[in-house]
């Protein structure tokens, strides 16, 4: 037996498909709205080491901002991979390394602080904007011995930046495991060099 439908019903029926489809799309949408975005990065060989420079937009959700409001300083790993591509054998590992910056709040002051994972010290700023500013000014970072690099040989660089879970206190550690309001990270930003 066949149904018929006539035409105004599987039009509705199409119309609830679609909003059904906008509707499962709208979350998606918005938890990408929050996130980390590495904009650009390169190296350079200044004074024997192989410097990292780059820029990356951070924007927090809320659950991150209710944590640092709360006093938990959120620390952000920035991960950098180097591989020498080869012809026929898969690429070498060259570097594998990560450095962690720090972003914490002082309520008695109303501050944000940016602790940086070389020997500076760390910076003191009045708005939230300007502690996201700093962080995500990298410059001048050593990665590498100037020897590290073959000349003449090509190499797939890659940098991402996420905010480690595992430096999260107990409790809201175990939350980030049904919650992903604490689960901010970019895809990875690659390129290739010739030194």
């Amino acid at each position: 037996m066949k149904l018929k439908f006539s035409g105004s019903r599987a039009i509705a029926g199409r119309m609830v498909a679609i909003a059904v489809l906008v509707f499962c799309l709208l979350p998606v949408e918005r938890a990408a709205a929050w996130d980390i975005d590495v904009r650009t990065a390169s190296m350079g060989l200044i004074d024997d080491h192989w410097q990292l420079s780059a820029r990356i937009d951070y924007r927090l959700t809320n659950k991150a901002l209710e944590a640092l409001d709360s006093g938990v300083a959120l620390t952000f790993r920035m991960e950098v991979k180097v591989d020498r591509v080869r012809n026929w054998l898969p690429n070498a590992g060259v570097i594998d390394e990560y450095r962690e910056w720090q972003l914490s709040y002082e309520p008695l002051t109303e501050r944000y602080i940016v602790s940086y994972p070389d020997e500076r010290e760390p910076t003191s700023h009045g708005t939230l904007f300007g502690a996201l500013n700093a962080l995500g000014w990298v410059q001048a970072l050593p990665v590498a011995d100037a020897e590290t690099f073959l000349p003449g040989e090509t190499y797939v660089v890659a940098v991402r930046a996420v905010l480690d879970q595992q430096r999260l206190p107990g409790p809201l550690r175990l939350l980030t495991f049904w919650d992903r309001g604490l689960s901010l990270e970019s895809d990875w930003y690659e390129w290739r060099m010739t030194p």
